[in-house]
């Protein structure tokens, strides 16, 4: 069965939503031209019920939007200008519909709640410094479990999060452990997890397992992707309700 990814491209505002089986097998099933998307977003993650919620640092501002078995998408909810705030570099859609925001300037976040109206609002706020600040990519897994990644020292951090929104480190993988060119990094379903790689158009689908181990499942090769997407993120069919985890109140070291 085919699951659907979003690639943004901020620089010329276009995108693609592309294709990915159970091989991990991946092609274009809808190309949206230059022009089609707003230049402004810096951060886009899938919610449940095949909506999008794409967040535009620059101005605090944000919409949701549907994406249909066709794959065309429309704004459901506009959020206006200076709604948000305008540090957040990290957004990832949690259980239970909630939203994690991540700011790495300050080591700060926010665990917002979206209804079915797609009304947001804020459930808990983590304080400057409840973070670390190397955090470049952030993505929710199976099991309550959040991902973690830091480009400049290719390290990471699997997070477990329980009902009461603490967190622990349930695996953490030192400097090195990661490539250092990954620009963006997506949970899918099935325990995958597919990091890209802008500066050489390249990608790699691995495996997590129930033991918090990260595999190679399939390697894709320099040039096999656009190198100017700036957002790549998993499009959560109708039944998707991940079981992933809320939020952090101790630093990730």
């Amino acid at each position: 069965m085919s699951e659907r990814i979003l690639f943004y491209s901020a620089s010329k505002g276009r995108g693609v939503i592309s294709s990915i089986d159970d091989d991990n097998n991946m092609g274009d099933v809808r190309v949206f031209p230059e022009g089609s998307f707003a230049k402004d977003w810096t951060a886009v993650t899938g919610l449940s019920g095949d909506r999008m919620l794409f967040y535009s640092a620059s101005k605090g501002r944000g919409v949701v939007t549907s994406v249909d078995d066709d794959n065309n998408m429309a704004d459901l909810h506009v959020i206006p200008e200076g709604s948000f705030a305008r540090d957040w570099t990290a957004v990832t859609a949690l259980s239970g519909d909630r939203i994690l925001f991540y700011g790495a300037s300050k080591g700060r976040g926010v665990v917002a709640s979206i209804d079915d109206n797609n009304s947001m609002g804020d459930v808990r706020v983590f304080p400057e410094g409840s973070f670390a600040r190397d955090w470049t990519a952030v993505t929710a897994l199976s099991g309550d479990r959040i991902l973690f990644y830091g480009a400049s020292k290719g390290r990471g951090v699997v997070c477990s999060v329980d009902d009461t929104n603490t967190i622990a480190d349930v695996r953490v993988f030192p400097e090195g452990s990661f490539a250092k060119d990954w620009t963006s990094v997506t949970g899918l379903s099935d325990d995958r997890i597919l990091f890209y790689g802008r500066a050489k158009g390249r990608g790699v689908v691995c495996s997590v397992d129930d033991g918090n181990t990260i595999a190679d499942v399939r390697v894709i090769p320099e040039g096999s992707f656009a190198k100017d997407w700036t957002e790549v993120s998993f499009v959560h069919p109708l039944e998707s309700h991940l079981r992933v985890g809320r939020s952090a109140e101790t630093q990730l070291a």
